[in-house]
């Protein structure tokens, strides 16, 4: 499995409050030490300024308007990964990351 910087991934996701799982879209953001490091996505409106809303979501490989939470950083497992969704244009993808360094 190859993820790279900008891929959006359907993953296995657990809940932060319980065991429960949930297939989720991600956005790789790194890898460390065998852990892809990603972001979590959703089709729920923007909360505060560390959400983005995806500008080029259909082009992601997305099926509804999404925001990308970049204050929820995943470290996920190769098996955590279902499969490729499809890639960030780099216009979304500078924005995130300019999100990111703040």
């Amino acid at each position: 499995m190859t993820c790279k910087l900008g891929d959006v991934w359907l993953a296995k996701v657990k809940y932060e409050d319980s065991d429960e799982i949930k297939q989720r879209p991600v956005l790789i953001i790194g890898e460390n030490l065998g852990l892809f490091l990603s972001l979590k996505m959703t089709s729920h409106t923007a909360r505060n300024e560390t959400d983005y809303l995806l500008k080029h979501w259909v082009q992601a490989g997305l099926k509804k308007a999404t925001v990308v939470r970049t204050s929820k950083i995943l470290a996920l497992m190769e098996n955590d990964f279902e499969r490729k969704l499809g890639r960030l244009m780099e216009y979304d993808l500078i924005r995130i990351q300019n999100i990111l360094l703040r």
